[in-house]
């Protein structure tokens, strides 16, 4: 996972044979020609057991709407193997929070280490993961991972013999990881050669390359339906053509400060000098609080950051596409948008073109969600404005697009104190906007068991509803919880909303409007307390609705 949010703050400042009649035969031969037989019916095709996506919605098997709600796992470390800590105890863990669904980071550099050698035995510890996910009732979204491009680079992502760097210098400044996005003409360099598809040491594209690992991981995983689908390429950074989207934006810093203070806006050195000075920090994000200023800033980086989104990006998905499409026809494709729509710049990413140059059916929007106070002592401080400006833009997009979304990661709290309001911030807006989330992540420094914001991730949600979800709302402070959905007379199974022991711990009163068949309550496994409510359809194309209080509360009605 990168973080842009540095980046950007110091770049602000800087997609028949026919046949012909055969003659009849005599009569008396046994070979009249015989009254024509009606077909026999074709057999009923059994249900795809596969999650898909309906125009914005994520459909499950049985028709459901579905909300896909859950962490991201991971272990970045090529020490590690890349793989993570986590073992079955942990995904009982989370069944029990009521997770649905993971994102899984693998890395390009344990999948394919050498040109065109695929680890098996990274990949059987993948497979390991899978299944601890599916022995809980939680989907998989595989994510093909990096930050700066390759662990040659300093962080995760491409195998050093993929990493075309040239050669250049590999400048790094301060302390935050992510800032060589914007010093290293490595991290540039090898970009640009990756969405060059510039040839690797055999003479093969490395592009060709990606899109053939994908193509392996594709194969592997293809008739598993705990597989909910493949997260094409994490967080794509422009390379080289930064700077053009990053002076656009500053520029329109410059000239929106200006306008407001006039003459005492300060100089863009003493901008910067304020920003790199971790003690007069506070000062330079009391600026970008002026959301005039941080608007104005987001939307002048957009074409630049468009443009490659619709031409170099959309290229490279379009391969990835065709070389997975040979294999899986079954899972859902998730594009994410350029690193810098992270954090509010408006993004043009374009749907994917398959192979018959015609709309790729099984796609979804990923999107990734960061106030620009994320990766600093501050990130309990992110602006709700801020943050509500970055979900609105990515419904914007979804909405463009067609497409259902899936807010890949957010929060990146690492267990720090004081970051609960910001954690609710967010997910008002994933209520708001009805988007699916994994958060990130569940890492040995975060540990989100004793993290203060676990009871935001382990909160009431609508899991699966019997028709379209019109809208839900949950509130930490009362407990209050309300869901409405359009019922569809053709699901018959039922609605699932979760419930939390860290919500309700002296139990739950429920209302169903109208109360149809009623509802049951089903234990969630390793929850303690916690529980689904299973509502039964009405089989009518009616309006449904579910209300719920801590107990003591409005009365049950069953």
């Amino acid at each position: 996972m990168n973080r842009w949010a540095l980046l950007a703050l110091i770049a602000v400042m800087f997609a028949i044979h026919g046949c012909g009649r055969d003659a009849e035969p005599p009569p008396g031969t046994g070979q009249e020609p015989q009254p024509p037989q009606a077909e026999p019916a074709p057999p009923d095709e059994p249900p795809s057991p596969f999650v898909t996506v309906d125009g914005r919605r994520f459909v499950d098997p049985e028709g459901r709407t579905l909300t896909l709600h859950g962490v991201n796992i991971e272990d970045k470390n090529r020490a590690h193997n890349y793989q993570s800590w986590h073992g079955p105890e942990d995904f009982a863990r989370m069944r029990g929070w009521g997770f649905n669904c993971i994102r899984l980071i693998i890395i390009w550099d344990g999948v394919e280490p050498e040109p065109g050698q695929f680890d098996e035995a990274y990949l059987a510890e993948v497979d390991k993961r899978v299944q601890w996910a599916k022995d809980n009732g939680i989907y998989v979204l595989l994510d093909m991972h990096q930050d700066l491009f390759s662990a040659k680079l300093g962080a995760d992502g491409a195998p050093a013999w993929a990493c075309l760097d040239g050669g250049k210098a590999n400048v790094k400044m301060g302390t935050v990881w992510s800032n060589a996005y914007l010093t290293s003409e490595a991290v540039h360099t090898a970009f640009d050669n990756f969405w060059a598809n510039a040839p690797g040491p055999d003479g093969v594209g490395i592009q060709d390359h990606f899109a053939a690992a994908w193509r392996h991981v594709a194969q592997r995983y293809a008739d598993e339906p705990a597989v909910v689908g493949y997260d094409l390429f994490n967080e794509p950074f422009i390379g080289s053509g930064v700077y053009d989207g990053l002076m656009a934006m500053l520029g329109a810093f410059a000239a929106t400060l200006t306008e407001k203070q006039g003459a005492e806006a300060p100089e863009m050195g003493d901008l910067m000098q304020t920003f790199m000075d971790e003690a007069g920090r506070a000062q330079f994000y009391e600026y970008m609080n002026d959301m005039d200023v941080f608007a104005s800033a987001m939307a002048a980086g957009a074409e630049a950051f468009a443009e490659f989104e619709r031409t170099k990006l959309a290229d490279m998905y379009n391969r990835v596409c065709a070389a997975i499409r040979e294999v899986d026809k079954n899972h859902i494709l998730f594009i994410e948008t350029s690193m810098f729509s992270n954090a509010a710049v408006p993004s043009g990413v374009v749907p994917i073109v398959g192979p018959d140059g015609e709309r790729e059916p099984l796609q979804a929007f990923a999107p990734h969600g960061y106030d620009i106070v994320t990766d600093t002592p501050d990130v309990a401080n992110a602006n709700p404005e801020r943050v509500e400006l970055i979900f609105k833009l990515h419904a914007d997009t979804a909405a463009r697009l067609g497409m259902p979304t899936l807010v890949g990661e957010w929060g990146a709290y690492c267990g720090l104190p004081g970051t609960l309001p910001a954690a609710r911030d967010v997910v008002r807006q994933f209520e708001k906007h009805l988007f699916s989330d994994t958060f990130w992540s569940y890492s040995n420094q975060n540990g989100v068991d004793k993290a203060e914001y676990l009871p935001v991730l382990a909160r009431p949600y609508p899991a699966a509803v019997a028709g379209v979800l019109l809208r839900y709302e949950s509130d930490l402070d009362t407990g209050a919880f309300t869901c409405a959905w359009q019922e569809d007379p053709a699901v018959t199974a039922p609605t699932r909303i979760y419930l939390s022991e860290l919500w309700y711990p002296n139990g739950a009163a429920v209302t169903v409007e109208p109360a149809g068949q009623g509802y049951v309550e089903e234990p969630v496994p390793g929850g303690e307390a916690s529980k689904y409510v299973i509502i039964a359809p009405t089989g009518q194309a009616v309006e449904r609705r579910v209300t719920v209080a801590r107990a003591g509360g409005a009365a049950e009605s069953h």
